[in-house]
């Protein structure tokens, strides 16, 4: 995680002194947080995310996912009384787009 912060804070231009100040904290944060000496709040990775256009599963993980994926995963979580009614949703949605 660290190092995909960096890479992208560099890759973005970031001097660790402007993230630091576009994040709202210290620059020896940043630097501590580079070097994986430091957690992050999910406050912070929300800014981070914004900040250099990155996923959380991104910074967390290394991988992107794909819009698809990321909506089947939220499909998964849904009760299965409720599985027909998304169903007719989405079968109403595609019908106005034909």
């Amino acid at each position: 995680m660290n190092e995909r912060i960096r890479k992208a804070r560099e890759n973005a231009g970031y001097s660790r002194e402007k993230f630091a100040e576009l994040l709202g904290v210290s620059v020896p944060y940043v630097s501590e947080l580079e070097r994986g000496r430091t957690g992050i709040s999910i406050k912070n990775l929300k800014k981070i995310c914004n900040l250099l256009g990155l996923s959380a599963d991104y910074i967390l993980f290394g991988e992107e996912r794909s819009v698809d994926q990321i909506w089947l995963d939220k499909l998964r979580h849904i009760d299965d009384k409720y599985i027909p009614l998304v169903e007719a949703f989405l079968q109403e949605l595609l019908a106005l787009h034909e």
